[in-house]
């Protein structure tokens, strides 16, 4: 089934009359009910309200596909509307929309809605098409537009302005070191979650300030004290092995072990620490070994030249300045004690919630707890301050999921829980994903809080944050109100930076699932990741082989998933392939298999959008070949 299946000139409305994003629904709503494609026009719109709330469904260039699968649709159809004016749809761009395409799917074992999805977004990345269905005064006109047998992206075979522009040499390592981030952080929040959760379970049975010292709690403390220990390990060593694959591991893990307990260098220094482990020994690979020297050069020379230069570094150049910087930090706190609590609120509250466990973090918090005796005030303060970064950003995906994406989302949720047990790391992901939007938000939410906390006179025993120590706490109503107040700060001024995102419908996986071709019969190689491994991988998948199946090509698609690797592309599929396609989120695991392959690198949204102009780059390959992979990611 395609699109001229699913389209009739009476499902086209050339000048809508809406002038919101609702009327909109129920214009385009009215449409399909009338061609009788609907058997209940409210029911409908209720399930593509329910699809809107997952993510805004308007892209760029004016474009909206709302969508949905619903028991209410008779047969698949597709409405199709067009505003001459432009309506505000919260489209990713921040610009009105013209141009909208309302599926309408019904239940069931059929793949339709998301079939329809890569056909309709192959038609959108022509700018001639989209001039030209804008300007369309009547029905009939758009229908022979849309419905063209001629491919109307035939401008692709004879120029090159069609293609996905690559991205500059900045933005490809900026999407290179995110990536790697990604990859690290996707390994680090287990142990983050496990251990703070013990830890505080621990700490909220006993009943007292301190761990317990004792028993079956003391031993359910000592696991979680590990596992918090360890995450900053983990999160060195991943983005090392993202970097370098294995080889990369011991460096990243043991460099970051040493910065973090010897030197105070926090989850900052890990990733810094990792990003030394893997380029030192992404170098090192580089090295031409003798050949009766290459098979010890994974397991045995790259981690343990990679492991002393790393640690070297650490120790020799960047641990000692880093140290003197946090004595000196927390001397300055000092001194301020006895100074305004407004100022040093601001300075605690900004400090505890910037790199939420961090150096910095630390360095507040560990003054704070150093004076619980004396001065538990200030450990009121610190520990609203210590939450607030995570409850805070639950609290936005709560109140506009629509600026976050589907795996964030669930993200969110194990923030709230890590928030209200005080563990400031369940806001990392959210940090590192979009750093420019998210910190200020969450410092103005810890400075916020921490204020307050002084402000009540809230004081706090405890060496430790959220709502497990309020048992504890004197000055309960000020403790609840900072803590309010700083997340509702955090949710508000992070809903105000960050745009609303577009996302594909998710899909169950077993939908989706690839073409299986047989050994080293494939043109075109493909490998698609995302960092949930559900929604983007398997929808980029879908669309490269919905495009290849249009255009004849013979395609394989690995996808690196949830599931893990599955259609695993080998060594006979690289050799008799063309070329390579790599569209992902993430880093790419065993890239160095393709590095005698030419290769074409994006984002699993360009493989959606534009499956078939990256498919139909062996046509430009003696214009404008892809440089070749020397290693395992491209760094």
């Amino acid at each position: 089934m395609n699109i001229t299946d699913l389209i009739s000139p009476e499902l086209i409305c050339t000048r809508l009359n809406a002038t919101n994003k609702a009327e909109v629904f129920q214009e385009l709503a009215a449409l399909l009910y009338r061609a009788n494609k609907l058997t209940d026009t409210p029911t409908f719109l209720n399930d593509v309200w329910a699809r809107e709330e997952i993510a805004n469904t308007g892209f760029e260039d004016g474009i909206a596909i709302p969508h949905a699968k619903s028991a209410a649709v008779k047969t698949p159809a597709i409405a199709v509307g067009i505003s001459q004016t432009g309506i505000e749809y919260g489209a990713e761009d921040g610009n009105v929309s013209h141009l909208f395409f309302m599926l309408a799917s019904p239940f069931g074992n059929d793949d339709h809605h998301i079939e329809v999805l890569a056909e309709l977004s192959g038609k959108l990345i022509d700018d001639a098409f989209l001039t030209q269905l804008r300007q369309c005064q009547t029905s009939q006109h758009a229908y022979q537009l849309l419905t063209n047998n001629k491919d109307t992206t035939d401008s692709q075979h004879n120029s090159q302005a069609t293609l996905p522009k690559p991205l500059s040499g900045w933005r490809q390592a900026l999407s290179r070191t995110k990536a790697h981030l990604l990859f690290g952080t996707s390994h680090m929040i287990p142990f983050i979650v496990a251990g703070g959760v013990l830890v505080s379970i621990s700490a909220m049975i006993s009943g007292h300030a301190d761990l317990p010292e004792a028993g079956i709690l003391r031993d359910l403390a000592q696991m979680g004290t590990v596992g918090l220990m360890l995450f900053t390990t983990v999160l060195g060593g991943y983005i090392a092995y993202s970097i370098a694959d294995k080889p990369g591991l011991a460096p990243g893990m043991i460099g970051a072990w040493i910065g973090v307990n010897q030197y105070n260098m926090g989850f900052i220094g890990a990733v810094l620490i990792g990003f030394i482990a893997g380029l030192t020994v992404y170098a090192l690979k580089t090295i031409r070994l003798p050949r009766h020297l290459q098979s010890l050069g994974a397991i045995f020379l790259y981690p343990i030249m990679g492991t002393v230069i790393t640690c070297g570094a650490v120790m020799w150049l960047i641990g000692g300045p880093i140290a003197w910087m946090m004595e000196n930090l927390n001397g300055s706190l000092s001194q301020m004690a006895g100074a305004s609590k407004a100022i040093l609120g601001t300075m605690l509250g900004a400090m505890t919630s910037i790199d939420m466990g961090g150096p910095v973090n630390k360095v507040a918090t560990l003054f704070a707890q150093s004076q619980v005796n004396t001065q538990p005030w200030l450990m009121g303060g610190v520990a609203i301050a210590i939450c607030t970064p995570p409850l805070g950003m639950a609290l936005a995906t709560i109140l506009a999921p629509q600026k976050f994406r589907h795996h964030e989302r669930d993200a969110g949720k194990a923030a709230g829980i890590m928030g209200l047990i005080g563990i400031s790391e369940g806001a990392i992901p959210f940090a590192m994903a979009d750093p420019a939007r998210v910190l200020p938000a969450i410092v103005l939410g810890g400075i916020i809080g921490n204020v307050t906390g002084f402000a009540f006179g809230v004081l706090n025993p405890a060496p430790w944050g959220g709502l497990i120590v309020f048992p504890v706490i004197d000055g309960k109503v000020g403790y609840l109100l900072g803590i309010g107040l700083g997340s509702m700060t955090t949710a508000a001024v992070a809903i105000a930076l960050k745009k609303t995102v577009s996302e594909p419908a998710v899909t169950e996986p077993q939908l989706m699932q690839p073409i299986t071709i047989n050994e080293g019969e494939a043109d075109i190689l493909a490998v698609t990741a995302c960092p949930s491994g559900v929604a983007h991988t398997f929808l980029a998948a879908k669309a490269l082989e919905k495009a290849a199946l249009k255009l004849g090509l013979r395609l394989k698609v690995e996808t690196q998933g949830a599931n893990g690797v599955e259609n695993r592309i080998t060594e006979n599929d690289i050799n008799a392939a063309q070329f390579v396609i790599f569209a992902h989120d993430v880093a790419i695991k065993h890239a160095e298999r393709f590095q005698n392959i030419n290769l074409i690198d994006v984002t699993t949204k360009d493989a959606m959008l534009n499956a078939e102009s990256l498919l139909l780059q062996e046509h430009y390959a003696a214009i404008a070949p892809s440089a070749p992979l020397n290693s395992n990611s491209s760094y």
